[in-house]
């Protein structure tokens, strides 16, 4: 009863956490990085702020959700060591969940101390971005592999796989440099924004303009890239792990890519609206669950058949 409950936790404070990413992506576009100054953990020095602006209102709402993710990974810590038994792999993923959730703490506390925010156009807000990006894409990953390992209580097995753990890694590392060079277009979009789409493509491609603009171009090349190459490694691993729910996993992960490169499309022809880059970053952190779980659910051994 305890490991069912504990199953069905994991998965929520996954997908709360998807949420948080999301109104965190929320304050960066709309410029309220800066909404509680350079006070961390206070807003403006308050606990509480007094009359706040809208943009403080937008800041502190987002530090209050961060800090309830907080908790509820250390109560998936704790919970853990009490629902499993030693050297289950559910321990591992809420341990490594818990250290990572510390760093996405400490990196949101960088930003702000270092005025990494707002209008901030320098070279290290966008270094700090893509950081972010790929410490908040390791957190998701960690998250669910904890609710996968409390299902199956079985760690994946690398050796004698031939070449699906090359094929897994491979799609993951892609769809992690996508992610981040998405992360640094969209900074992109937020600080220089265009008026049209043939003003964006001007823009894109003058050597004046600022290099966040310049590397708008390179994102889209990068996911139609990475979307091929991990789609065709997710039907391999359909084929070489034909069980019913590999093979579903794979296809919606390939549809998955699919709706993402139009979502994708479209955020460039819109020139990028909130709403639209929320629904952007949304299928991404899809895509990163999906290519995790299908990497755990192919790499873990089947039981032995007795009788």
């Amino acid at each position: 009863m305890k490991q069912t409950a504990y199953i069905r936790y994991s998965w929520g404070v996954l997908g709360y956490t998807i949420a948080v990413i999301l109104w965190g992506a929320y304050v960066r576009a709309t410029g309220s990085g800066a909404g509680c100054g350079s006070h961390w953990p206070l807003c403006n020095g308050e606990v509480i702020p007094i009359s706040p602006r809208i943009e403080t209102l937008v800041e502190f709402t987002h530090r209050v959700s961060s800090g309830l993710t907080l908790v509820l990974v250390v109560g998936l810590v704790i919970w853990a060591f009490v629902a499993f038994p030693g050297r289950h792999p559910a321990r591992l993923g809420a341990c490594v969940s818990g250290i990572l959730v510390m760093s996405e703490v400490a990196v949101g506390a960088g930003l702000v101390y270092f005025e990494l925010v707002a209008g901030n156009a320098s070279a290290a807000r966008a270094i700090a971005i893509a950081v972010h990006l790929v410490n908040t894409f390791l957190l998701l990953g960690a998250l669910t592999l904890t609710a996968w390992w409390a299902s199956s209580g079985v760690l994946p097995v690398l050796r004698n796989q031939g070449r699906l753990p090359w094929i897994i890694g491979l799609s993951l590392a892609g769809v992690l440099i996508v992610g981040m060079s998405g992360a640094v277009t969209a900074l992109g979009d937020t600080l220089f924004p265009a008026s049209s789409l043939a003003q964006g493509v001007q823009q894109d491609l003058s050597p004046a303009t600022h290099f966040l603009v310049r590397l708008r171009v390179v994102h889209p090349f990068l996911a139609v890239l990475v979307a091929l190459g991990a789609g065709a490694g997710a039907l391999f691993v359909r084929d070489l792990k034909p069980e019913a729910a590999t093979r579903r996993l794979a296809l919606s992960l390939v549809g998955l890519f699919g709706i993402q490169l139009a979502a994708g499309l479209a955020n460039v022809i819109l020139l990028a609206p909130i709403w639209l880059q929320q629904v952007h970053l949304f299928l991404a952190d899809l895509v990163w669950v999906a290519l995790v779980l299908l990497g755990a659910l192919a790499l873990t051994p089947k039981p032995a058949r007795t009788g």
